[in-house]
């Protein structure tokens, strides 16, 4: 059976992109809570994908939306982004 591959530290710069893209993500959607035609949904996904690699505390409040958090949730647990694996034998 083979390890899993050790767990890589970002450099800070890259950090602080995925945040900086992360935080742009959820501006966006909120703006989209408000403008009609523009999706909300699909910016706060690229948000908790960002924050999941950076801060994986700052995912909490967004999967707790009763709107979209399920769809979130949903698209998590879809089978190519990891949810639903089983080991091989």
């Amino acid at each position: 059976m083979e390890s899993p591959p050790p767990h890589r530290r970002r450099s800070p710069a890259a950090r602080a992109a995925l945040d900086g893209l992360g935080a742009t993500f959820v501006a966006v959607g909120a703006v989209g809570v408000v403008t009609p035609g523009l999706p909300t949904t699909v910016f706060w996904i690229g948000a908790v994908v960002c924050f999941l690699k950076t801060r994986p505390h700052a995912v909490r409040p967004l999967l707790r939306t009763p709107v979209v958090g399920p769809a979130i949730i949903g698209f998590l647990r879809w089978r190519p982004f990891g949810g639903g694996r089983t080991r091989r034998r």
